[in-house]
């Protein structure tokens, strides 16, 4: 049995309201989510969270939701929207403190963020989906998921030269997005 047909069949299971068959979904995937909490991480550093915390987060964030996933490719999206989320939460919290002047209580609360780039990224990004919502697909599961040109190519099911463009254009794209907003 191939991941796409234990995906699929487990899937079907929780909606029909196995809750095992959520924990053996997850248990799928949990890697593929610690994995992308510490490559955010690594890349996030205003962030005060550790990677278990924001692989759990995540999660808890995914599982609240129906589980009406059409494909291993759609949960990792959610997923990744999901980190995504969680990051730009995060940002807000320490920018709101910082902008409102609190009084720091703890060591999250500390560490106020110069600048929210988890905040600007993620508001370019949304811009980005609706230019080019392919090229934000693949950006998003390029930086949020960590996926190399070739496993973006099997989830989405298109070649290798297609992610290459998409990376190119959403790249170039969210670089001048950004600029922009620096310059504003």
């Amino acid at each position: 049995m191939n991941d796409a047909t234990t995906f699929s069949e487990l899937t079907q299971a929780w909606r029909d309201g196995e809750l095992a068959a959520r924990d053996r979904l997850i248990g799928l995937v949990y890697d593929e989510v610690r994995a992308i909490a510490r490559r955010q991480l690594a890349l996030h550093s205003e962030a005060t969270l550790r990677p278990t915390e924001l692989a759990h987060e995540a999660l808890m964030r995914v599982l609240q939701q129906t589980g009406e996933w059409e494909s291993r490719r759609h949960l990792m999206n959610v997923i990744a929207l999901a980190t995504r989320q969680v990051l730009v939460d995060s940002a807000r919290r320490r920018h709101a403190l910082k902008r409102d002047g609190g009084v720091a209580t703890d060591l999250e609360s500390a560490e106020a963020v110069a600048a929210p780039d988890s905040l600007r990224l993620s508001e370019a990004l949304d811009a980005l989906a609706g230019s080019d919502a392919r090229a934000a697909e693949i950006i998003t599961l390029s930086y949020f998921t960590g996926l190399d040109r070739l496993e973006i190519a099997g989830l989405l099911d298109v070649s290798a030269s297609t992610v290459d463009r998409g990376l190119r254009f959403g790249r170039a794209w969210l670089k001048e997005a950004l600029a922009d907003g620096e310059r504003a």
